[in-house]
């Protein structure tokens, strides 16, 4: 194993970690109530009576971020790649998608809960991390990972769209008035950690390149 095949799963996984950090420490913060102005700013400065085209098309988004919304699309891409590139590069697909859905599930049990905007219908639900920017930021960066890496896609396309997915999820929790821009801010974290490690498990499960001189006595040996 070369230094460059330990220093990319490294790099990922250390930014998981920070991820995980970072969700520490802003979790602390809103348990704190240190997080109200940053919510409130934000708020402000988003419209409270989008239209009706505009709310039907937030409303729309809605299943992405939702376990039967997202899952049974990542399967389908993981099949798709399990045929072409073999399971090292579907499974961490799939994983993330299994992953993000179940810390959602289990967030909402066991994390203490805030209260959610004025706009929520259902103050009792659970509203921070928000689950939409969790769920559809660990599986948009880990697909978009794996297929730039398999060359399935073209950076130039995954990127944008492991970007837009996400954001837009999140943005249209924020325009219905949902969640708090900590509680997206919170899901955006935990997403980018289940995806830094479904991308690390990737690099590690990766084929080794035989050396240089190895490769050269393999041609000359055909």
């Amino acid at each position: 194993m070369t230094k460059n095949q330990v220093v990319l799963p490294a790099a990922l996984l250390g930014g998981g970690v920070g991820a995980v950090i970072g969700f520490a420490v802003l979790a602390r913060r809103v348990r704190r109530h240190r997080t109200r102005h940053l919510d409130a700013t934000v708020r402000k400065a988003i419209p409270k009576r989008p239209r009706r085209a505009t709310r039907f098309a937030a409303e729309a988004l809605s299943p992405l971020g939702k376990w039967y919304g997202h899952m049974p699309a990542a399967g389908l891409v993981a099949a798709a790649t399990w045929r072409s590139r073999g399971p090292r590069a579907a499974i961490p697909i799939a994983s993330a998608s299994a992953a993000a859905a179940s810390l959602a599930w289990l967030l909402e049990r066991v994390m203490r809960q805030r209260t959610p905007p004025p706009g929520r219908h259902s103050p009792t639900e659970p509203s921070f991390p928000s689950g939409h920017a969790l769920q559809t930021g660990a599986v948009a960066w880990a697909t978009a990972y794996v297929l730039a890496r398999e060359g399935l896609a073209s950076p130039a396309r995954a990127v944008p769209v492991a970007l837009i997915v996400p954001g837009v999820s999140g943005l249209a929790k924020l325009w219905l008035d949902g969640h708090w821009f900590t509680d997206v801010l919170a899901g955006y974290l935990l997403g980018g950690a289940i995806a830094a490690s479904s991308a690390a498990a990737y690099e590690l499960a990766r084929p080794r390149r035989k050396p240089r001189f190895a490769r050269v006595l393999a041609r000359l040996a055909r």
